[in-house]
């Protein structure tokens, strides 16, 4: 059998599409066809050379999912026990830990493990890279892969993976029932983060970006309030505005930066009640440098600043749940689907220009069998 991948030369180079033959998988492995698989604004950065450790040539793409075209001998189940056979759905975590390092065993942080590994990302194994990314028709799952059966469709289920970075933030904030939270950040990350925020207990939730669309679906995915930055160009009236939606007009208990622009920190911080929780995860690459005064956006606050890095198994047990009780429009969040052939362009969209043939994107995701 035959396959084709969309395959990245270089950083800032060109993507071709290529066939290889399909490996067969390992006998603690599973062959997954791929059916469809998120453009992240990661892969935007990787394109461009900005992740540390990414060796080229590569196929992208971390948020795969897909229907199990060969198991391996040994497996008859997904990785959480629920019973697999070829032709179910799947979904892939992209990381790969060895939970044998320090990080894994000791700190119990897998996400940091010193020998993590991620398909679309950095390739588990030393072989030709055509079936070890999302942009590809089969993804070669080695044994220490973690891939969970899907009881939803393909277009909900693709955003499992951007949702477990919002799941693994609020894991890491103090927010009781009854907080307000602020999300920085309308793209998918922001989104997803905001469903995280409710489902953690946050009583009344904010969203601030653009464009008018994206804040559109937050309110349809449940936030109470949204602040346009077009609309409102100027940093210092924007918190002003947050704030007045807060108790007693003393900030938000927890603000998630999703937006990957340094600017967005210390006007974050202003947003945040004294006491409050920072929680960072836009940067998953280096976007620069950002000047903060310690003492008026750490000290005098007394505020609680956390980052997360990635997301690990409990998380995407944890959004599975979500994405199969149907309680929010998945769905909804994908505006585009593209070919193989049409990867450079989801690229080009999600790094900056936003539109794809003249229409706002939302998630744009890659069908490597076609669109139909």
């Amino acid at each position: 059998m035959r396959g084709k991948a969309a395959i990245l030369d270089g950083p800032d180079g060109a993507f071709s599409v290529a066939e290889a033959d399909v490996p067969e998988p390992d006998a603690n492995g599973i062959l997954v066809r791929q059916e469809l698989c998120g453009i992240c604004g990661t892969d935007a950065y990787v394109y461009r050379g900005g992740l540390p450790g990414v060796v080229y040539p590569i196929v992208l793409g971390h948020e795969t999912v897909g229907v199990v075209e060969r198991l391996g001998a040994n497996v008859g189940e997904d990785s959480t026990g629920r019973p697999l056979a070829e032709g179910d759905r799947v979904y892939v975590a992209p990381g790969i830990a060895c939970r044998r390092c320090v990080y894994c065993v000791v700190h119990q942080q897998p996400t940091l493990c010193l020998n993590r590994r991620g398909y679309g990302l950095r390739p588990p194994a030393d072989a030709p890279p055509n079936f070890q990314g999302g942009f590809s028709q089969y993804l070669n799952l080695i044994p220490g892969s973690t891939f969970l059966k899907m009881d939803t469709d393909a277009t909900a289920s693709v955003v499992l993976e951007p949702l477990t970075i919002g799941l693994h933030q609020v894991s890491r904030a103090a927010m009781p029932v009854g907080s307000t939270a602020v999300i920085q950040g309308a793209g998918a990350i922001g989104i997803l983060t905001l469903v995280a925020a409710r489902e953690a207990g946050a009583l009344r939730t904010i969203v601030v970006g653009a464009p008018d669309s994206r804040l559109e679906l937050a309110r349809e995915f449940g936030a109470d309030v949204t602040l346009s930055i077009e609309e409102v160009p100027d940093a210092g009236e924007r918190v002003r505005l947050v704030r007045k939606e807060t108790p007693g007009g003393l900030g938000a208990d927890v603000v998630f930066e999703c937006t990957g622009f340094p600017n967005a920190i210390p006007e974050g911080i202003d947003m945040l009640r004294r006491g409050g929780t920072y929680v960072e995860a836009g940067h998953y690459t280096d976007h620069g440098d950002v000047a903060l005064n310690p003492f008026r956006h750490m000290v005098h606050k007394q505020i609680t600043l956390v980052a997360v890095w990635g997301a690990d198994v409990p998380h995407f047990v944890a959004g599975r749940a979500l994405i199969e009780s149907g309680k929010y429009p998945f769905a909804d969040l994908v505006s585009h689907t593209l070919p193989l052939e049409r990867v450079a362009e989801g690229i080009a969209a999600i790094g900056g220009t936003y539109r794809i043939d003249g229409v706002e994107i939302r998630k744009v995701a890659v069908a490597a069998h076609g669109t139909g």
